[in-house]
Order: structure tokens, then sequence, then C-alpha cells
């Protein structure tokens, strides 16, 4: 009997200790707070917003958007905050480029839970998003957003990783004058990028005593014979045109059948695209068209080889607009959570402000707050300015570098 009764005090013994282990066991690592302590070995998904225009105008754009976020979330993904690894899911939404499509986006992506979103692709679908996402101190960073507009609202929300089209504007019209011109029409689509590039080149080339004739279309217009009579009269030496390639290459092609192809013909980034050549009615049309672009030129990008390659790997194509710029979007997106430790987004918000990050375009901040013709959220990056705006021309089906 004594046996029989402390073999049961051992194994009731043995059974304790072993529970105790077992809770302290799983109180040491249930690090459920991510306050420190020992790697826990959890990984979790984030959720990242994309919003881009797969459909509409300018699915190319959109696409390049996309893609270059993806290969960002391949390679940021898998990351550590107190001994959690976090991955990455995106939720990709097209919002058609269009203003009221955007405003429901940006709601779906508050009701996704995202953490933060990479877009929107155009000025005036952005600017429909933006008080959705400050409303909900969501962290917003645009690779393709260059219009002026986008900082007014002075949302703290906001950021972008490409130039703001005050530089852009003064860089087309330094290199229309160095091209001769005395006489330019500067046309725009009434989109917001257009008419805050159009407003502001204008504004340059009448400092610069250039007579200009404002013109003004429609984005999904077709027919500009009346704007074509009105330039005619003008008799112009250049057009500078701030929409987007549709239309661009639309007018184009209509001017050179009116007898004015020798009108030299400018853009922005607006036009830089190759279907801008077709839709011109092809290489002859196109030949000496000529745009610029809201970021260095490639061969001055540090990591644009690495990432060129990785692009036709994934895509079997070469690297689409801004796809670079979306990818240290969501680059430095990442790189300010694991700054700030903390998944709460007014930390993300905060650590964006501070953080200096080394992506494929080059090694970048972001303004914290306005001054001169930068404004809160603006890319800031070592050689900014005008001269360093890259310029394109049209070489047979595509865009080169400029050599005027």
């Amino acid at each position: 009997m004594q046996f029989e009764r402390t073999r049961k005090i051992l194994a009731l013994g043995l059974v304790l200790a072993l529970a105790l282990s077992t809770f302290g066991l799983s109180g040491c690592g249930n690090n459920e707070d991510g306050d420190g302590g020992e790697a826990t070995g959890k990984t979790e998904t984030i959720k990242i917003g994309v919003e881009t225009a797969l459909t509409g105008p300018l699915p190319d754009y959109g696409k390049a958007a996309q893609v270059g976020c993806e290969l960002a979330a391949e390679d940021f993904g898998g990351f550590e905050i107190d001994g959690t690894t976090y991955e990455i899911e995106l939720v990709v939404l097209d919002d058609k480029a269009e203003p009221t499509e955007a405003a429901i986006v940006a709601q779906t992506m508050v009701d996704e839970g995202v953490i933060g979103v990479i877009g929107g692709l155009t000025t005036g679908a952005t600017l429909a998003a933006m008080p959705i996402y400050n409303d909900n101190r969501i962290p917003q960073i645009s690779g393709s957003v260059t219009g002026p507009k986008a900082n007014e609202t002075n949302f703290d929300t906001f950021h972008r990783t490409c130039w703001n089209d005050l530089v852009q504007a003064e860089a087309l019209g330094v290199w229309a004058i160095e091209m001769g011109a005395k006489k330019v029409v500067v046309m725009d689509d009434n989109d917001a990028y257009a008419v805050g590039l159009a407003d502001a080149a204008e504004a340059y080339l009448k400092g610069e005593n250039v007579a200009v004739l404002r013109q003004n279309a429609q984005g999904g217009d077709k027919d500009f014979s009346a704007q074509i009579a009105n330039i005619r009269e003008f008799a112009p030496d250049t057009i500078i045109f701030t929409g987007y390639h549709p239309e661009a290459g639309l007018l184009r092609k209509q001017m050179v059948e009116a007898g004015m192809g020798e009108v030299v013909f400018m853009g922005g980034d607006g036009i830089k695209s190759d279907e801008f050549i077709s839709q011109a009615g092809g290489e002859a049309n196109a030949k000496g068209c000529y745009a610029t672009f809201g970021s260095f030129p490639e061969d001055q990008q540090p990591g644009y080889a690495e990432f060129a390659e990785k692009y036709r790997e994934k895509t079997g194509e070469e690297v689409g607009p801004y796809a670079q710029n979306n990818y240290d979007a969501l680059g430095v997106l990442v790189a300010a959570i694991q700054e700030a430790g903390s998944l709460d987004t007014e930390d993300i918000i905060a650590a964006l402000k501070t953080i200096e990050y080394e992506g494929v375009t080059g090694t970048f901040s972001f303004a914290a707050e306005a001054e001169g013709t930068v404004a809160m959220g603006d890319v800031v990056v070592a050689g900014l300015t005008p001269a360093n705006v890259p310029r394109y021309q049209v070489e047979g089906t595509t865009w080169v570098a400029a050599t005027k």
C-alpha cells in the first residue's frame, strides 16, 4: 500500500512538472505583441494595396506599375519585426484611371485592411482617392503621379517616388527654347495631370518671352480638327501636348495629315509610350517627336540593369513606364515598416518622413514639409533639377535618348 501510494504521488508530481514545463515554454514563446523577447517563429501576412489602371486608356502604364510591385513583393516579402516574419499579399485593384472609380477602389482598400497603398497611377484618379486614404491614415506612395495638384491638399499620407511636374514643365520649356521655339502651342486634355503640367509650362515659356497659344481637348477625343484650325492660324514652330499618348498620337497623326508635320511635337511623360508611335500612324509620322520623363535616365539609375533583367524574366518584355519607381515605392514602404518596428500606420507615416532609401532609381527621401517648388511628400534626390530631366525622341518604333 505504501509503495502504491508513493507511486501515485510520483506520477502526480510528474504530471504537474510536465504541465508547468509546457506552460512555461508556451509563455516564453508566445510573443503576440512583438515587444522584444525570443523569436516566435511565427509567420504572418500583411496586405499592401496596388491602385493602378489595368483597363481604360493607359493599361500599358498600369501593367508596368503592377509588375514593378509584384517584383518588389517577391524581393522584400519575408521581412522580420521582433521575431515575426511578415509575407506580403498584394491587393491589386483597377481604377481605370477614372476619378469616380478611384474613390471606390480606395474605399475597397480600406475595407480590405491594407497597411499601405502603392498608387494611384494618374493624378486625376489619385486626387479622388487621396482623401479616403488620408481619413483612414493609410500611407500612400505613388510611383507615377507627377502632377503638382497632388500636393495641394497637404495630406501627410501622400508620397511619390517620381518627380513633381514643376520640374518637368520647366525642362520642357528649356528644351523647346534650345531648339529655337519662338511661338508655342501648349495643349492639355483637361486631365488634372495635363492641366498642371500645361499651366507650369505655359508660365515658364511666357516668363522667357515666348509667344504661347493655349488649347484644350478632352480625354477620349478622336477629332482635333477645331484645335488644328486654331493651331494653323497661330502658325507655331512647336506644340507641347501635356496629356496622354492615346490623344497625343491621334493629334500628331491629324497634324501630319493637315500638312503640319514640320511643327516640333513635344510632350511630357504621358506620351512616352511606344503606343504613341502606332497611334500617330507609324514611325514616319512620329519621327522627331520628343518627350521628357519624371525620373532619372535609366543609365543613371544604379539598380536599373538588375531590375530590367528581373522584369524581362517575369514578362518577356522590356521595362514599362515607371515600373522601377513603383518597385521603389513598395520597397521604401517596407523599409519604413521595419524602421517603425510597428504595423501601426501612424508609426509608418512618421517613419516615411525621416527615412533615406537606396532604391533602383537612386538614393532618396521624402520632403517632410513644403519648401520652394518642393511639396510635402515629394521625392528628394540629389541632382533633381530641370537640367537633369531626361529627354527622349522617337527613333523607329520606340523611344531613345534624344540627341538634341
